[in-house]
């Protein structure tokens, strides 16, 4: 099969979630390569929807708060759209909506080709108290875990479970809802406080090392193309996206991601997280399967490896092109938030911001016990001229600065301006709730 774009439209592909980065980045690489796009969203002025990539646009209900509708909705726009001739015709969903859309598969037959993994496949990943047993089964290594009921004496059933332990939400994306506890007793007040409507959180046990995304495209359970990314920083840190990022290898990765993948006969693209310490003596231990593309899409491209492309062409004609190898050291950046994160990293670990902090809680909160108002206010003058602390904190900054240089710019790019005004949207969510968009959340 060929990448060159003849100038004819070699096809149509309906993408979702039109909110998202990763949708432009599929759209630019599918558009490139002489497909029309039609995109979609719950909601308008998205950077799809102002894109030069994108071709014709259309809303639908919310898929989180009327799923019927949702599907009600795409069905009568894919009758609307579907090509005169017989061209491909493709759905491709982006995010969430993909196990929604993957359930429904079988309404779209004789109407367009549904590009996600097999429903059958999915479950067995989600929710993630099943991802379990898959590992053992597939002989692959995971953390211990317990999914709880509701009515479960789990003090009982947690009684040797390892320490640190990780309560997770049964079903979720970003790292919402994730807290550690390194007690029993702090994991027992985590777990009376749930409330009692509500899913009780999978325990998990704390594994300890990096984070490591193991991106793929499966042909019927054979892995097709891969790369792995690693997050250098992230926005908020610690629990944020992220925002600097960079290729690895992925050969301590790959034994155990074709086992895994081969026993769910996955068909299509997904996203492995691992934690892995580095040490080579050591099993990379897998942590979550996501069933979708991934929030470091751009970076995956931008390393060589064209999974929208790939994955419309096995979807569209049972084969795609021989995958490139993804370059190793490839870094991109999300502008902005990666300085944050930056400074964030920086101020975090310097001594100056510390003691700066400490200095104005004395003076904002303090009490006579720590000296007189002139004294706590003398405290915080001499925290704000302490040279030698603020030239390192300086330092600290600019050498994680240079950190991000001469990496891909993950964001709207030069030659689409108008899609910046859905970048708005963005701004708009912290601004209203004060956090990012969930997509922006997830690797």
């Amino acid at each position: 099969m060929s990448d060159e774009n003849t100038g004819e439209p070699q096809g149509r592909v309906i993408l979702t979630y039109g909110r998202s980065l990763m949708s432009l980045a599929a759209a630019q690489l599918l558009s490139d390569r002489g497909t029309e796009i039609v995109g979609c969203d719950s909601i308008d002025m998205t950077v799809l929807q102002n894109s030069r990539y994108c071709d014709a646009y259309f809303m639908h209900r919310d898929f989180d708060q009327d799923p019927d509708g949702f599907i009600e909705d795409l069905l009568e726009a894919v009758r609307e759209h579907k090509p005169e001739d017989n061209r491909p015709y493709v759905l491709m969903p982006v995010f969430r909506e993909t196990k929604l859309i993957a359930r429904n598969a079988d309404k779209f037959e004789g109407l367009i080709t549904v590009a996600a993994p097999a429903i059958s496949s999915i479950d067995q990943v989600e929710p993630k108290s099943r991802l379990i047993d898959l590992a053992e089964r597939a002989g692959v290594r995971a953390p211990h875990a317990k999914a709880l009921e509701c009515d479960e004496n789990y003090k009982t059933c947690l009684e040797n479970f390892p320490l640190p332990a990780l309560t997770k939400p049964p079903e979720g994306v970003g790292g919402k809802g994730i807290e550690i506890h390194d007690t029993a007793e702090a994991l027992h007040a985590c777990l009376d406080a749930c409330p009692s409507d509500t899913p009780m959180p999978v325990v998990q046990e704390y594994v300890e090392g990096e984070d490591f995304c193991f991106c793929a495209l499966c042909d019927n359970g054979e892995v097709v193309a891969h790369m792995v990314y690693r997050n250098l920083q992230s926005y908020p840190k610690g629990t944020g996206a992220g925002v600097l990022r960079e290729t690895v290898d992925d050969s301590p990765f790959l034994e155990g991601a074709r086992k895994l993948l081969k026993e769910l006969n996955w068909n299509g693209v997904c996203e492995i997280d691992y934690r892995w310490t580095g040490d080579e003596a050591e099993e990379p231990c897998l942590i979550e399967v996501n069933a979708r593309f991934w929030a470091g899409l751009f970076h995956s491209i931008a390393s060589g490896v064209e999974y929208p492309w790939l994955w419309y062409q096995l979807a569209a004609f049972g084969e795609c092109d021989q995958p490139r190898e993804a370059t190793v050291g490839r870094k991109s950046k999300v502008p902005f938030f990666w300085f944050l994160a930056a400074a964030q990293d920086a101020a975090a670990h310097e001594d100056y911001a510390q003691h700066l902090q400490e200095a104005w809680d004395a003076l904002a909160h303090g009490d006579e016990t720590e000296g007189s108002t002139v004294e706590r206010f003398t405290g915080l003058v001499k925290s704000i001229f302490d040279a030698p602390a603020l030239a390192h904190l300086v330092k600290s900054v600019m050498d994680a600065h240079k950190q991000g240089e001469d990496s891909a710019v993950d964001f709207i790019p030069p030659e689409d301006p108008r899609a910046a005004v859905g970048a708005l949207f963005v701004a708009s969510s912290l601004i209203r709730h004060g956090k990012l968009p969930p997509e922006l959340k997830s690797g």
